[in-house]
């Protein structure tokens, strides 16, 4: 919970603190007797997937459809559909159960409109990003409104931001491990990808210098035996949006995908090289890119299926 603290702001308002919230470090040993909906996810991964993967149930989810979820779903939701915020989704899906609730006792609306409308005001930024926000997302923000969650959007998204950004004092293994996500593909290929809202600068300065952050990185890689690890910052730099994307190949079989990634995707997301491809690396053995991302519009949602399709290739 302390890679997290964007959560404080937004459970304050819904009058909840961290200890209210499950975690992995609450579940019993052993495999649980348990059925498993998947949200902002339609397929369970690590070692979650491996021990629970044939009993998830359902889902609720905005990524690409990964096949995974059973098609009956026995009365359970399965929704995989594009959307700015998956949160707007889960809104979309429990209107007519919450309508029902509010009918006996609204007490308790506004918190939980409150809770609901922090994930969509960031993941949309306040519905103004036009690549991500569609008609659910502007759907969800109106329902809330009627829910009590009116005024201050501006303020709320400022103060979640504000919080999210406050990683200076973490250690550098934290800040890879806040914001990531693992893929296992075809002949066990495993790919992670660590998103972070400071830039690369911040994160070789946190290190100590280049020598001393790619030592780290490696580590963390193979720690979670990886063949392809890749970061991706986000960051304002005198007020402009700013995006760098750093892939590594670790191994062999990473090169060629690295190589067949950046053949794909060099146009698709406005890659140019960071400082004269300083941070880069190209032998037999390893294979490693950093650049600018001058197509700021994509995120790790975009970047993630085109690193898996190179290595899939």
């Amino acid at each position: 919970m302390s890679l997290r603290p964007e959560l404080l702001p937004v459970l304050s308002r819904a009058k909840l603190k961290p200890s209210d919230l499950l975690t992995l470090s609450d579940l019993p040993r052993g495999k649980l007797e348990a059925k498993w909906v998947l949200v902002d996810h339609n397929k369970l991964q690590g070692e979650l997937g491996k021990e629970y993967g044939i009993d998830v149930v359902g889902c609720i989810d905005h990524h690409d459809e990964e096949h995974t979820v059973p098609q009956e779903t026995d009365g359970e939701p399965r929704v995989v559909e594009k959307a700015g915020s998956c949160a707007s989704l889960v809104v979309r899906y429990c209107r007519e159960a919450w309508d029902e609730l509010s009918k006996d006792d609204s007490t308790g609306d506004k918190e939980l409109a409150g809770l609901a409308m922090g994930a969509i005001l960031v993941d949309t930024r306040n519905l103004t990003d036009e690549n991500k926000t569609v008609e659910v997302d502007r759907e969800a923000v109106r329902y809330l409104e009627g829910k009590g969650m009116v005024d201050g959007k501006e303020e709320y998204l400022k103060d979640i931001e504000k919080a999210k950004g406050d990683i200076g004092g973490m250690e550098l293994d934290d800040i890879l491990r806040k914001d990531y996500k693992q893929w296992s593909e075809r002949q066990g290929f495993r790919l992670g990808v660590s998103s972070v809202v400071k830039s690369m600068d911040f994160l070789i300065e946190k290190a100590g210098n280049e020598a001393k952050f790619f030592e780290a990185l490696q580590n963390f890689a193979r720690e979670r035996s990886l063949d392809i690890c890749s970061i991706m910052t986000t960051s304002n730099l005198d007020g402009d949006f700013k995006r760098e994307l750093l892939v590594w190949a670790l191994n062999v079989k990473g090169v060629k995908a690295g190589d067949i990634f950046e053949a794909s995707s060099k146009e698709k997301l406005g890659l140019k090289p960071w400082r004269e491809g300083s941070l880069d690396a190209d032998d037999q053995k390893q294979w490693r890119k950093c650049w600018w991302q001058e197509r700021v519009e994509n995120s790790r949602k975009q970047v993630a299926p085109l690193l898996r399709a190179a290595i899939g290739s």
